[in-house]
């Protein structure tokens, strides 16, 4: 490896290092230092793709590395963060959600290496905003209880495996870079997490309704043509 892939391969590896130190805050009851350390991550995950496009340092070993990083760590974490928080609810429903949003990951991840042409959409919500978006539910501002929790996570799921599509975000990356790294500063000293908890609420909840309109619009754009087909007089 050249020191020039090294450069976003290390960046990988601290946002795994965050998701890491997400489940030991999470087995240790911190729970909003767990989505701290959760949210520092989705900034890591941003900048590593960033740096190897802006080094033309992009690679299989590179894709391969971020998708096991983000098992980890918007997946495996946000999941163990989810069962800590709720270890007094069900065992059965709280350890099968968190199976089922850490299985939705790993199938949505595995599907999108796999695909040969990706398009300017995601099939399926991205497990960064997944993992994010629990995290959130879970450690932020808003008290839900084990049901409502559990009911996140599965719709999360669902979101993940549908195919719905999900678009891109793509931002100038010399612009990119300098504002992810200033949105380090916030995560990391301020001294709660609840309105940066409620920002990644708003941002990803408008990225959730993207989709799914999106999604609608297409379905009634495929079904515009039956419908007049359908419609339309027989002809002999």
């Amino acid at each position: 490896m050249t020191l020039r892939m090294a450069a976003p391969a290390l960046v990988t590896l601290i946002a795994l290092a965050c998701g890491l130190a997400a489940i030991e805050a999470a087995h240790a009851g911190a729970y909003e230092m767990a989505l701290r350390f959760i949210l520092l991550a989705a900034v890591a995950d941003a900048m590593d793709g960033t740096i190897a496009r802006l080094l033309h340092a992009s690679s299989n070993m590179g894709k391969e590395l971020d998708s096991l990083s983000d098992l980890v760590t918007f997946g495996a974490a946000p999941a163990f963060l989810f069962a800590s928080r709720y270890s007094g609810a069900p065992i059965e429903l709280v350890f099968g959600a968190m199976v089922l949003f850490v299985a939705a990951g790993a199938y949505r991840l595995a599907r999108y290496n796999g695909q040969s042409s990706r398009g300017d959409v995601f099939c399926g919500m991205p497990i960064t905003a997944a993992g994010m978006l629990l995290a959130v539910a879970v450690a932020g501002p808003v008290d839900l209880n084990h049901v409502e929790a559990v009911g996140t996570a599965i719709a999360l799921s669902i979101l993940m495996v549908s195919r719905v599509p999900f678009p891109m975000l793509k931002f100038g990356w010399s612009l990119l870079l300098p504002a992810l790294g200033v949105a380090i500063i916030p995560i990391a000293l301020a001294n709660s997490v609840e309105w940066l908890a409620l920002a990644a609420v708003i941002a990803l909840g408008v990225y959730v309704v993207m989709g799914v309109v999106s999604a609608l619009s297409d379905r009634v754009a495929d079904a515009g043509p039956e419908e007049v087909r359908e419609d339309a007089p027989a002809h002999t």
